[in-house]
């Protein structure tokens, strides 16, 4: 943000309230309209087919107040996107061992229906790394038709899921989880560029298999790759320093505004100079000293069903056969793809996203691209961040982007040709090492030791055995600690006295359900061990939040573990403040009580205590104290 607009911002803050209201009304403006058209919708038969078309096609929950403003904005975010999604599809193609051509046919037709049923509107659809990486791993060495129809299979798996609602999976994906799977995948998707940068022609699946591959095959590095890789790795970084430059409130606002575009458009420009030198050079000569990107498609795709039996020279294989050979593939791909547009739109101004609307929506991307030889695709980080810094206003710009996808296909297809792979490799390891977050896990290891070690384990795991494993992995761990948590929740213990006479109050935070119920009677036998189980129990149950019956059963059965004791006589159990539709789960006894308030509980106490003979144990209260206060720190979990 520039000097400029922090100042016009603090301007804005300072304003009197009429001022201020003025311009919350002005914000809120564009959606006015749309939410009085909602409420004033007649709960009729009309009424509710037009809430449902709203509910599904989103285009319907914005469109009416399209405006000027808005369609310049996404026009000029449109032309910027689509000449940047032209590398980076061909450049993910060759990233999954496909032909560039698949990349191309993979960037415009899930674009359009994602205009139309698309809720967050600075996600752009097309192929991405991170998807056409993990695709590699299920579709290595196989026929092009295995690639076709893991992304119809994907559309089908994300329908399911989202008309099922299995969403809330997502919520199982911590932050920690996320960044780590996603600096992973910056490494091995620049690990898997590297051969193409040094000019080194093989195709393995998994880290560990294509390091083993490189490192010996070093010398037989081609000096015309390395140097035509180099060259558009520091045009990439320079060109990016523009943004950084216009962003200066000394420069010119029209100088600015055409560095930060210039920036924005790099990967087309790095594209258009490398192949401009290459056509030059084959005019010039037979061949050129690099390998280019062949098999781009000559005019537009056909609009076919995927193929669900394959023969090939060695073997035919059914489509029962190609489901086993794509095997958990059909799962991890759709929870991948639908990953990141969820990421996207947590970092919206909204952020709040619908996992079922999204996985429908892209399932329906998935399953339209596959009639047209896609890859499978979903937004992409790199697109999002264009798309941000061009002003997108709403998923119109996805129109403008397939239209100049399908003008490359239908015109500029032969001189795809022309482009240099090492150049699609830089394109590709400089838009993915945004990603790459080390800043993380060094604040995790100084702020939240246990965050850290979910980072590390999930890190490792996606390095080594691959990002579909890394992500089962990290699900798992993380639904372990829920249930920990769960099973553990924080009680405080305390000793607390009224009129001189002492009692231990009990605190439990959070839901108590019937895992942690063991937890909580340990947690209140071993206070009432400390005091010979002649004091009070006060159970203040005012932070919880939820409890269910077989912990409520527990509840009740507390007195009769505590009058188990060599007294045999055990001490009143007091539930303070817990509400009357919590209550009638508890069963009330000659031991346990319920008070609402704390005059009552005074009455309790003192009642209680002077019925027992309780008096003041001064060293007694000193030696529990201690233990209870470290009893009460080793709970917060």
């Amino acid at each position: 943000m520039s000097n400029f607009d922090k100042c016009d911002n603090a301007a804005k803050a300072q304003m009197l309230p009429q001022d201020a209201t003025h311009i919350i009304m002005d914000s809120a403006k564009p959606f006015t309209s749309d939410a009085l058209r909602r409420s004033s919708t007649p709960h009729t038969v009309g009424g509710k087919v037009k809430k449902a078309l709203r509910n599904r096609l989103e285009i319907l929950n914005w469109i009416g107040d399209y405006n000027g403003e808005w369609a310049m904005s996404d026009l000029i975010a449109g032309i910027t996107l689509g000449l940047t999604i032209i590398p980076e599809s061909i450049a993910c193609a060759l990233l999954a061992g496909l032909p560039a051509r698949y990349g191309l046919c993979s960037a415009f037709l899930g674009s359009f229906v994602y205009l139309i049923f698309g809720s967050i509107n600075k996600v752009i659809i097309g192929p991405t790394s991170l998807v056409a990486l993990v695709s590699l791993q299920f579709t290595v060495g196989k026929p092009i038709e295995f690639a076709i129809l893991l992304t119809f299979l994907t559309g089908v798996v994300e329908l399911i899921m989202g008309s099922l609602r299995v969403g809330v999976i997502f919520e199982f994906l911590s932050v920690p989880i996320i960044k780590a799977f996603s600096s992973a995948t910056a490494i091995l998707v620049i690990e898997s560029q590297i051969k193409v940068m040094v000019g080194i022609k093989y195709l393995v699946s998994g880290f560990i298999s294509s390091v083993a591959t490189l490192l010996p095959r070093l010398p037989e590095t081609n000096v015309g790759d390395l140097g035509m890789g180099v060259f558009a790795v520091c045009f990439l970084i320079g060109m990016e320093q523009m943004e950084n430059l216009a962003d200066n409130p000394k420069i010119n606002p029209k100088l600015a505004t055409i560095l930060r575009y210039l920036s924005f458009s790099r990967n087309t420009l790095v594209v258009i100079i490398t192949g401009i030198v290459s056509y030059i050079w084959l005019n010039e000569e037979h061949s050129v000293p690099y390998a280019l990107s062949a098999n781009a498609l000559s005019g537009l795709p056909n609009f076919t069903i995927p193929e669900f039996s394959v023969t090939t020279p060695e073997k035919t294989y059914t489509f029962v056969d190609m489901l086993a050979e794509l095997n958990v593939g059909i799962i991890v791909i759709p929870i991948i793809g639908i990953l990141t547009n969820i990421s996207i739109g947590k970092l919206t101004p909204k952020g709040m996203v619908d996992a079922n609307k999204e996985l429908i929506t892209v399932g329906l991307c998935n399953l339209a691209g596959s009639c047209v030889q896609s890859m499978p695709v979903s937004g992409a980080f790199s697109r999002y961040a264009i798309s941000n810094g061009c002003g997108l206003r709403t998923p119109m710009a996805n129109l403008y982007l397939g239209v100049i996808v399908l003008l490359a296909l239908g015109f500029l297809s032969p001189y795809f040709n022309y482009i240099p792979e090492s150049t699609l490799a830089a394109i590709l390891m400089c838009s993915i090492v945004t990603l790459l977050d080390l800043k993380l896990p060094c604040r995790l290891w100084r702020d939240a030791k246990r965050d850290f070690c979910v980072w590390v384990l999930c890190f490792t795991v996606c390095i080594l055995c691959g990002v579909e494993v890394g992500l089962l992995v990290s699900i798992i761990v993380t639904v372990l600690h829920l249930l920990f948590m769960w099973a553990h929740p924080q009680i405080s213990v305390k000793m607390e006295e009224v009129n001189e006479l002492q009692y231990i109050r009990i605190t439990p935070v959070g839901v108590i359900y019937f895992p942690a119920i063991n937890h909580l009677r340990a947690k209140v036998l071993k206070a009432c061990e400390r005091v010979n189980f002649s004091l009070p129990i006060v159970m203040d149950c005012h932070k919880i939040t939820g409890i269910d019956f077989t912990a409520a059963q527990g509840i009740s059965k507390l007195p009769d573990d505590l009058s188990q004791s060599e007294t045999g006589n055990g001490p009143l159990l007091v539930i303070h403040r817990l509400g009357a539709d919590k209550q009638k789960l508890i069963q009330a006894s000659a031991k346990l009580i319920f008070c609402d308030d704390d005059e009552k509980l005074n009455e309790c106490i003192t009642q209680e205590s002077l019925r027992n003979g309780n008096v003041m144990m001064t060293e007694q209260v000193k030696s529990i104290n201690g233990v209870l206060n470290e009893t009460h720190l080793d709970l917060h979990y």
